[in-house]
């Protein structure tokens, strides 16, 4: 191999090393809790994939890079997902491209599986142990949704809507008494 040669390659790949962190970091988000880091990257379509890697294993911040490791989980893109919250060993996720109601879903990330999937509406607080939204309960009269007739003028539909509260412990779901009118496309 010609000095030349092996010149043009070591300079291709100083520049290809140089420019690759560039690209991944621009795709990649990180995320911790006290017990596991959360790498999201994008998938090229609609969603995020996320890397799962347990802090016991991993004890320093790992570099925000995509790349699996025998003792980490990975949860890939299905539903266009999107980070909401990592609180603890729950990932909480917003899953669909449509305006509300939206897709939630929760993952237990020590038994790396999947224990509630439904949908919400905003707004949302995402708080220690629970998370509470607003979730579809029935069906809009001109009655309960005096605003009903007015945005069915507009194309659009409407449903009563109850402030509910997820516990992330048991997925239990617990139904306030306050409900709302929302419109729907």
């Amino acid at each position: 191999m010609s000095a030349w040669y092996r010149a043009a390659l070591l300079a291709l790949t100083v520049c290809l090393l140089l420019w690759a962190p560039a690209v991944r970091a621009a795709d990649v988000v990180c995320h911790a809790s006290a017990d596991y880091f959360v790498i999201e990257r994008e998938t090229g379509a609609v969603g995020r994939d996320f890397l799962i890697k347990p802090r016991h294993v991993v004890h320093a911040i790992p570099a925000c890079f995509y790349a699996t490791a025998p003792a980490d989980f990975e949860i890939r893109n299905e539903a266009a997902e999107y980070f909401l919250a990592l609180q603890g060993h729950y990932l909480i996720l917003d899953s669909g491209t449509a305006p509300e109601p939206r897709g939630l879903i929760v993952w237990d990330l020590r038994q790396r599986r999947k224990i509630f999937a439904g949908t919400y509406a905003s707004p949302y607080a995402i708080k220690p142990g629970h998370i509470e939204y607003w979730l579809e309960s029935g069906a809009a009269t001109d009655r309960n949704c005096p605003a009903r007739q007015q945005w069915a003028t507009l194309g659009l539909g409407a449903a009563v809507e109850t402030q509910v509260r997820l516990r992330l412990a048991d997925a239990q779901i617990l139904r306030s008494r306050r409900t709302r009118c929302s419109q729907r496309q």
